[in-house]
């Protein structure tokens, strides 16, 4: 008696085999969808939508090769998982195939393998671009000894990862052939069985299943610094606002709040440009910077103009220019999901209500539209955060002459703000292929807190803010343990395509969070646990600026502190410790980009090294006050960073403390 499993290969469509039923899935939003195929007479069958909003349709097949096209509210498209087509009177058909094959492979010892998985997921199909692709095949935990890839491909690295019940064995792939052929050779004990076994996978990078993710190399392992432009520095005092607070302060929640303004613009960025490359910055993330009433500029007045508070379009052109001079990357904020209450197409509807030809430009809800969050849907509930349709064309229309403007400029890519809170169709089908149009080497990084695996999928973005960095990293500094550090960490490097990890936004705070030093209690030994870590681990640093000199603050508005330009409020301590460890991480390429793995983890203790062919980091902390015993032996010889010492072996480690090695 044959069993079968679930099962999704990259020459098949999604089907469960079970006495030859085949359910055939469409999972993209819709409204209506059909399938036409020579297995419904070429007439239109309806699919019913799962309570996921999951499309399928079960038909009971023989074995065999079938036609099929999907009609999606009206429109015939194929099968955008299934890149098997062919043509049947002229027209174009994904092709399915049903074959009547043991989904559990027999093994001559215990006759069972187990289970294995190659689906057309990008956990599974992962091109970077023509040529470079990550492959994995996924099997049941502690069941095989091994798994080989056979193809007209070159293996550059091959790796697995272990989960609760299953191992993913995942190959870095190169080729020179346009149709990359391949299959895996499964090995338990004595037994090699070949999986396919009659055939062999075919991934067409002319014609991808999946759509290629390749994230800029300039941005991998690069040193960010986020400038909140109103509290950075005043370089230019007649563009201040009628009303400007003492730089000094004394500061209060109104003071630091929206409707407080300091004085700061981009002359001022452009005069503390020395600064910033003193200390090692690579590339600036800019909070928003267009026309708005507010101080953080969330509330976008107008897209298409600097804020005359900050400059003008002169100004910022002598930024860019400047900054590019000194090899310093320039990252804009975006802010699309809502707009503010004084933009123009807000204002529009306010004065003419329901003869405005701009409400569809929004959602509302009654009228007459009042600045009300009960006449139309807006940010969280703010009335003058009123939210964008950005299905709209007419949205979609200014959106584009937005990001054309700007990026005429020579900016080098866009942060993404409430990104979660957009429909990612729009950044999927839209914004991504827009912005890579222009510019391929723009990066584009989306402000999400938690899991973001969903958004490299198809994809959406190149990065993410990490906020699950920031949880592990500042859980650990406070004393968490080695081990849960790592599990925190493992869980996003282990499910996030590789090709963006090194690019990874990782932060220990940001406008929108307490400053670190706050949130670490004024620990500076915990600080340096934590920015040592920042330093030294897989991603691409991003500094909140005034952190480097030990600026402090609590939540939101307080985190958000002019700079203090005068040298008598900075802690020099801090700045010399982040200026050494940004040295550390420029001089070594195994810190920007290299191999990462666990050495060891004991309560508080951890040790990890950053590596390649030619360079070696190894990193030990202990986020506890109790010293940890290790007792390693180190292969070769190694240079303390901070004392210049020579250490061949690691006995113990001081509580609250961080050391690093670097190979001789």
């Amino acid at each position: 008696m044959k069993r079968h499993i679930l099962i999704n290969i990259i020459i098949v469509i999604s089907i469960i085999l079970f006495s030859r039923n085949v359910t055939v899935y469409y999972t993209k939003p819709a409204s209506s969808v059909y399938i036409i195929g020579d297995f419904t007479d070429f007439k239109p069958v309806s699919m019913n939508k799962s309570n996921t909003g999951i499309w399928k349709k079960v038909f009971n097949l023989n074995e065999g090769k079938y036609k099929y096209l999907f009609l999606v509210d009206n429109q015939k498209i194929l099968d955008y998982k299934n890149p098997n087509t062919a043509y049947y009177n002229g027209e174009l058909y994904s092709v399915l195939t049903v074959e009547d094959e043991e989904t559990y492979i027999p093994s001559i010892n215990d006759g069972i393998i187990g289970v294995v998985k190659h689906t057309i997921e990008r956990k599974y199909v992962n091109p970077v671009k023509p040529g470079e692709i990550y492959l994995s095949l996924e099997v049941q935990k502690n069941d095989v000894q091994d798994v080989i890839f056979i193809g007209n491909g070159k293996v550059l690295k091959k790796e697995k990862l272990t989960y609760d019940n299953s191992e993913l064995y995942r190959f870095h792939i190169l080729t020179p052939s346009n149709i990359l052929k391949y299959k895996f050779l499964i090995k338990d004990g004595k037994t090699s069985l070949e999986y396919p076994e009659n055939y062999y996978f075919e991934f067409d990078f002319d014609k991808p299943v999946i759509k290629y993710l390749n994230v800029p190399e300039w941005s991998k392992g690069r040193i960010y610094y986020q400038i909140f432009p109103e509290r950075f520095r005043n370089g230019d005092k007649n563009n201040d606002p009628k009303y400007t607070n003492n730089w000094y302060g004394p500061y209060t929640s109104s003071s630091l709040g929206s409707n407080g303004f300091y004085g700061g613009d981009l002359e001022g960025v452009i005069k503390s440009i020395n600064y910033l490359k003193n200390l090692g910055v690579e590339a600036i993330y800019f909070n928003p910077i267009f026309e708005s009433v507010s101080s953080h500029k969330y509330d976008t007045k107008d897209y298409l103009k600097i804020d005359p508070h900050f400059g003008d379009e002169k100004t910022f052109e002598k930024l860019i220019n400047e900054l590019k001079e000194n090899n310093i990357k320039i990252v804009l904020d975006g802010v699309f999901n809502h707009s503010g209450d004084e933009f123009f197409a807000m204002q529009d509807i306010f004065r003419n209500q329901k003869n405005s030809k701009y409400l569809n430009w929004y959602f509302i809800k009654k009228f007459p539209v009042t600045k009300s969050a009960d006449s139309y849907l807006s940010w969280w509930g703010y009335a003058d955060l009123p939210k964008l349709n950005v299905d709209y064309y007419g949205v979609k229309a200014y959106i584009s002459s937005v990001i054309g403007k700007w990026m005429g400029y020579g900016i080098d890519g866009w942060r993404l703000d409430a990104a979660d809170e957009v429909k990612e169709s729009f950044w999927e089908n839209f914004f991504y292929p827009l912005v890579k149009g222009i510019n391929n080497e723009a990066i584009i990084s989306g402000e999400y807190w938690k899991d973001s695996t969903r958004f490299f999928e198809y994809p959406a973005f190149d990065t993410v803010m990490n906020y699950l960095f920031r949880d592990a990293t500042l859980g650990y500094a406070k004393g968490g343990s080695a081990f849960n550090f790592v599990r925190n960490t493992n869980l996003y490097l282990e499910k996030y395509p590789p090709q963006v990890l090194n690019s990874l936004w990782n932060m220990l705070d940001s406008h929108d969070t307490p400053r670190v030093l706050t949130e670490l209690n004024g620990d500076i030994n915990k600080l340096k646990i934590a920015v040592g870590i920042q330093m030294t681990f897989v991603g691409a640093p991003v500094i909140y600026y005034g952190d480097e000199i030990g600026l402090d603050g609590g939540k939101d508005p307080w985190c958000r502190k002019p700079f203090p330009w005068d040298k008598e409020f900075w802690n020099m301590e801090i700045y010399n410790y982040y200026k050494k460890m940004i040295k550390l991480r420029k001089e070594h390429e195994a810190l920007r980009y290299g191999e990462y793995k666990v050495l060891k983890t004991k309560l508080g203790a951890l040790v990890y090294k950053r590596y390649t062919d030619t360079d070696e980091v190894i990193v030990m902390t202990n986020s506890r006050k109790i010293p940890v015993k290790l007792n390693m032996k180190l292969n070769g010889k190694y240079r303390d960073y901070i004392t210049g010492d020579e250490v061949n072996s690691i006995d113990k480690i001081s509580g609250l403390s961080i050391k690093i090695l670097i190979r001789q």
